[in-house]
């Protein structure tokens, strides 16, 4: 049995070197750095040295150096591991008695291989014992002894006989443990081309995967910065909202203090001068009686203006009509209304967003559009109410329009949309300077109880 002495401070390493030698005809020894490795070549005076230059406390070198100094462990062939492949550190590692190099990162087969390529120099240039000695006697004895007769020639020829068939046994074993190792050589090679293709299938996979995960993370990505922007125009929205109802609040305070509030007062005179001069107390009935007339009439437009009853109390056509002709008296405009035949049980909340879309883009119309004439056509086509309100006024950028409403400057087309959407429909506005203004929506068809 040999003796192997592996002297690295890679303990990965050393434990691939021994999975790599193991071998009944072997025994393996460990070091981890270069005085551990130095005391245990002089203790054990192993068979061969296998060295990594680069080790703690002394290098590969250094030990092969201190060995070779050394008599008793002169004769120990070293195979030094390195990273370093240049010639002057081989001229410098033979120097100091290394027989083989072996360059990291190293495969365990060329470990193997390098060891036998060593102990075969070995018994190449050492003859064997066994031989030489038998050669050395048989030639004594001829020499010596010219007057051997036959007997002695043939036990001669007999143990030379023996001792060439003890060579041919061995050289037999040698060929079998060849064979064996090329078999577990060509074995370990389709280990490894397996174990390539397999890496090279992970490699794959894993780029599948990353790949997939880097396309949801973009689409993640998105997602999150459409929600900031969604939570943004909210905000946004939200701010515009409460500024709109303040504003309305402001109107109707406005409206009852200087209409209504008025009203009311000069009732209250008219009252005051009745109880302080009877005789004027016809004339002051009648001019109360006008007085509460106006305020009623102040009273019912303020609630009309608010939500009309006539939504509530006889459909989406009759209050659209209404308030067509309303809005044409106070405007001026004139008005064409094309509504087809509404289903009575339409859900109140679709009568409501056609009620107020409308509302909001007649309005607008009648702000700015210097419009003469005003389209409006609702429609019912596969389960969806089509609406559209025209005019032939001056119209607008509508792109510079939606970028003052998202900065808070205007809620007109932003609440109209974000009621469409709320209803789940859509609504578009094309427009453009001295072209008009088109408002299309596209809402449900839904019945009461079905939204």
């Amino acid at each position: 049995m040999k003796t192997i002495l592996l002297a690295d401070d890679d303990a990965s390493l050393r434990e691939l070197a021994r999975l790599t030698m193991n071998d009944p005809e072997y025994s393996f020894l460990e070091a981890s750095d270069g005085k551990e490795a130095l005391d245990l070549a002089r203790m054990q005076q192993p068979d061969l040295l296998i060295l990594d230059w680069m080790m703690p406390t002394l290098s590969g070198i250094e030990v092969a150096r201190k060995l070779r100094q050394d008599p008793v462990t002169a004769s120990i062939p070293v195979i030094m591991l390195t990273a370093k492949g240049q010639d002057k550190d081989r001229e410098l590692g033979h120097a100091v008695g290394v027989h083989s190099y072996l360059v990291k990162p190293l495969s365990p087969l060329d470990l193997r291989e390098r060891i036998q390529n060593v102990w075969k120099q070995q018994a190449c240039t050492e003859p064997s014992p066994l031989a030489k000695d038998a050669t050395v006697d048989i030639v004594s004895s001829l020499q010596s002894d010219t007057t051997i007769d036959q007997s002695q020639l043939l036990l001669y020829a007999r143990d030379l006989r023996r001792v060439i068939e003890a060579e041919r046994d061995k050289a037999r074993a040698l060929t079998e443990a060849n064979q064996a190792l090329q078999s577990e050589i060509e074995e370990r090679k389709r280990i490894e081309e397996a174990l390539r293709h397999a890496q090279i299938d992970l490699e794959h996979r894993v780029a599948e995967r990353t790949t997939a995960l880097s396309t949801m993370n973009m689409q993640l990505t998105s997602e999150i910065h459409a929600r900031k922007q969604a939570e943004e125009a909210l905000h946004t929205l939200s701010r515009q909202v409460l500024e709109a109802q303040e504003n309305e609040r402001r109107r109707l305070a406005r409206e009852l203090h200087d209409e209504i509030g008025q009203a009311l007062t000069a009732l209250k005179f008219n009252l005051h001068a009745a109880q302080r001069q009877p005789d004027t107390l016809h004339a002051r009935l009648d001019d109360s009686l006008g007085i509460v007339n106006r305020t009623l009439q102040q009273v019912r437009n303020l609630s009309l203006d608010l939500r009309p009853s006539m939504l509530d109390d006889f459909g989406l056509t009759a209050a659209l009509n209404w308030y067509m002709e309303r809005q044409a008296e106070r405007v001026g405009f004139a008005v064409h209304v094309t509504i087809d035949p509404i289903p009575a049980d339409l859900s109140p909340a679709i009568a409501t967003t056609c009620f107020r879309v409308v509302q909001e883009a007649v309005t607008n119309t009648a702000r700015h559009a210097q419009a003469t004439d005003v389209w409006v056509t609702l429609r019912c086509s596969n389960q969806k109410l089509l609406l559209s309100v025209r005019d032939n006024g001056r119209g607008f950028d509508v792109e510079s329009a939606q970028q003052r409403a998202g900065r808070g400057f205007s809620m007109g087309l932003p609440g109209m949309q974000e009621r469409a959407r709320l209803a789940d429909g859509e609504l578009v506005i094309s427009s453009a300077p001295e072209q008009g203004t088109q408002i299309t929506a596209t809402l449900p068809l839904e019945m009461k109880g079905t939204s």
